[in-house]
């Protein structure tokens, strides 16, 4: 089976599980805690990655470790995971869900590459022109990327626009390029 598509298949149920039970924003915290878990301590991984452990084993580590911390849904969800041998797949259950979290709370991710830091105040302008835009709550992340020379790229769902000097010099060299192979090709 395409673990991908069981990753999207846990993750959706899990997000109308939450909704339903009235406590997405508290299970979407519990997915955060658990992510930052399986990144910071290697030994979480390696007993609920391992074949040796037996799945009854990995359930009364994870309820004992998490209990105090999580939802009960939560619990009872990475338990089911685990029963059904599908732990492996946490990080993967845990990415879509929050790309769905995000679809569920109109929340579009947007990201902005500058030559330079921008400040907060033009961050939030263009935060707040793609919302009237997008009419979604935008989450833009900025990054800095010099070799762009100036202006620059923002990517959006699927689209992406793209003003920097850089692409701006490439299509002025090409036109060069091409007026140039004419030129040689009329003589």
């Amino acid at each position: 089976m395409n673990y991908s598509k069981i990753g999207v298949r846990y993750a959706k149920a899990l997000l109308l599980t939450a909704v339903e039970k009235n406590i997405l924003e508290k299970v979407k915290n519990d997915m955060q805690f658990i992510h930052e878990v399986i990144a910071t301590v290697p030994e979480f991984n390696h007993i609920f990655n391992s074949p040796v452990v037996k799945p009854s084993e990995k359930q009364n580590i994870f309820k004992n470790t998490f209990e105090p911390f999580l939802s009960k849904l939560t619990i009872n969800f990475v338990e089911m995971l685990i029963k059904h041998r599908r732990e492996s797949r946490l990080s993967d259950v845990i990415r879509n869900f929050f790309a769905q979290y995000k679809i569920n709370q109109g929340i579009v991710t947007a990201s902005l590459i500058t030559p330079i830091k921008i400040d907060d105040n033009l961050k939030n302008e263009i935060s707040q022109l793609l919302h009237s835009k997008y009419n979604k709550t935008i989450e833009l992340s900025s990054t800095i990327d010099s070799s762009i020379i100036g202006g620059f790229v923002l990517q959006i769902e699927d689209m992406q626009y793209d003003a920097s000097v850089k692409t701006r010099l490439k299509k002025v060299r090409n036109e060069l390029m091409n007026t140039q192979l004419l030129e040689v090709r009329s003589s």
